[in-house]
């Protein structure tokens, strides 16, 4: 029976004098590998997503539930750790004060509209510990299965154990048939309950070594890190309809003193996220980077810890506590809720209703922009599906460098993040283009500079929106809302509907008239137009007078569209 290396100071483990005789998926032959299907990031993943540390299953469905009376949206809850009854055994603790009835947590957060996604590495450990705020766990032993999957070899570098950030333990060899079969199977059972993904950590980095021995022999250890995080999406991948299942991975990242680097590939990458960032500017700034590499690598969708994650520097552990900065906080969320993805977890494990300072503003100002999030649905998921389709061009696009990080959000938006306390900022545009303050309506559009833009009110963020720009978003339940911002060149948006079939939208204009195309209206379909000229505005609909409420605020007109398979004309003249 394998055991820890006496050098690193544990006790081996005791041999019986009659060792059980090999376990069957001991046996060679035995072929685990499952290919990753095709990149698909499910719609639902577009929602805003709630995390906590150290959490339950009432205090999962508290956080939810407080989420959900005060109107802010969520569609993700992740478990992250410690679930489990040991690491890893995808087994979760269903003691009392855990997360007991696990399988009934799984479906009342599906009844309420909300996926589960929860934290996983690649070990299995001999000694398991938590050190987050609050964790009273004690793990007796190894966890179950370590013992049989020393004794198959079913570790890398001949099972030496590696200490990580939960304990010590063994790496599982992915080039392993046999390893891969056995830890498919401890799947299983978890899989079955409807979890929506799992977030894979990343323990590979703690495997020391380069090359690791495996079962194929000596691989470099970038190879190994790449097989781990096609392993667990390709698996539970399999085991559902497409695109059902997801996993959130470290893309390019650098934190902890760990060498900035590429970790899972991007077609195994449904969703990367830049953790472990410190809750201040510095933070604010590493995510801005960190999402530019993923962008610039190709990974379709990504965000951050909204908040930031640690309260203490990661390249310091041992140093001052950063202190928890209100302001960050709500810069952070809307930073967060202008990139693809959009989770709020912090070590704290702070909701917007339980900060310290600026509390019913934070509240106030957090649902404005995860409802703003959650209406871009239609918008994000639409640009991630041509994303994959094209293998081009992306949902986040930089645009700015170090120091600067302005990017796009498609053709449509243009961000410049606020970098620092005042809430000012020079804004530079891209190109020659019009664009529109998000935040002043009735303004006209800009172009150029606008210096010292000013956003020091907390709830004002430097967004703009670009001539041309089509906007499909989700507004009012059962129709589609459509933002349209005319220009003489024309544009178009391909949209994908709910059962992920196409309809393309189109905009152009020319003198006083605006015309918009839609290929078909799978659902009730609300236009919003931006109209810059004075006058009365008058509409058609496939040549047939239709109603037009204008609002003089935001100088835009209203037209209501009833679905239709067919092509849908409409035409805005002003007079």
């Amino acid at each position: 029976m394998g055991s820890p290396r006496a050098a690193i100071g544990f006790v081996l483990l005791a041999c019986s004098s009659s060792p059980p005789p090999p376990d069957p998926l001991c046996l060679p032959g035995a072929n685990g590998h499952v290919e990753a299907p095709p990149i698909h990031t499910p719609r639902w993943a577009f929602e805003p997503w709630l995390s906590k540390d150290y959490s339950s299953t009432d205090d999962t469905l508290g956080f939810v539930q407080g989420s959900i009376d005060r109107g802010i949206p969520v569609g993700v809850a992740v478990l992250d750790s410690p679930w489990e009854t040991s690491y890893n055994t995808f087994t979760p603790d269903e003691s009392p004060g855990r997360y007991h009835e696990f399988a009934n947590l799984v479906s009342t957060l599906q009844s309420k509209g909300v996926r589960t996604v929860v934290w996983i590495t690649e070990f299995v450990n001999y000694v398991s510990y938590d050190v987050e705020l609050g964790a009273q766990t004690h793990y007796d032993g190894p966890a179950p299965g370590y013992d049989l999957a020393d004794r198959c070899g079913f570790f890398v570098d001949q099972g030496h154990p590696y200490p990580w950030y939960k304990g010590t333990g063994g790496a599982i060899d992915f080039f392993n048939g046999s390893a891969t079969a056995w830890w498919h199977a401890q799947q299983d059972k978890l899989l079955a309950t409807g979890i929506g993904g799992y977030k894979v950590d990343f323990g590979d980095a703690y495997v020391t070594t380069d090359p690791v021995t495996t079962a194929a022999g000596p691989v470099p250890h970038q190879q190994y890190s790449e097989a781990y995080y096609e392993d667990l999406l390709a698996y539970a991948a399999s085991k559902r309809p497409p695109g059902d299942f997801l996993t959130m991975v470290r893309g390019w990242d650098q934190s902890y003193g760990f060498a900035g680097r590429t970790y899972a590939r991007p077609e195994h990458a449904p969703v990367v996220w830049a953790g472990d960032n410190r809750r201040d500017w510095i933070g604010v700034a590493d995510v801005l980077n960190t999402s530019f590499m993923n962008a610039k690598l190709g990974y379709p969708m990504m965000g951050s810890d909204v908040g930031g994650y640690l309260n203490l520097d990661d390249k310091n552990l041992t140093g001052p506590e950063i202190p928890f900065d209100s302001l960050v906080f709500a810069r952070w969320s809307e930073m967060g809720a202008l990139m693809p993805l959009m989770q709020l977890h912090t070590r704290a494990d702070l909701m917007p209703w339980t900060v310290p300072d600026h509390t019913d503003e934070t509240v106030a100002l957090y649902k404005y922009w995860a409802t703003l999030h959650h209406e871009l649905v239609p918008f994000m998921y639409s640009l991630a599906q041509e994303t994959y389709a094209k293998r081009a061009n992306g949902i986040l696009r930089p645009i700015g460098g170090d120091g600067d990080w302005r990017y796009a959000l498609g053709d449509a938006f243009f961000v410049a993040p606020i970098l620092d306390a005042t809430g000012i900022r020079d804004v530079v545009f891209p190109d020659a283009a019009k664009y529109y303050d998000w935040f002043a309506p009735s303004n006209d559009p800009v172009t150029g500079t606008l210096a010292q833009y000013d956003s020091s009110a907390r709830e004002r963020y430097p967004l703009f929106v670009r001539e041309g720009a089509i906007v499909p978003m989700n507004v009012t339940t059962g129709q589609l809302d459509v933002l349209v911002y005319p220009t003489a060149t024309s544009s178009s948006f391909t949209l994908y509907e709910d059962d992920d079939t196409t309809s393309v939208l189109s905009q152009s204009s020319a003198g006083n008239a605006v015309t918009i195309m839609l290929a078909r209206a799978v659902k009730p379909t609300h236009l919003v137009v931006r109209i810059d000229a004075t006058g009365t505005s008058v509409a058609t609909l496939n040549g047939s007078p239709v109603t037009v409420t204008p609002d003089a605020t935001s100088r835009t007109v209203a037209i209501d569209i009833p679905a239709s398979p067919s092509v849908q004309t409409v035409v805005v003249t002003t007079n």
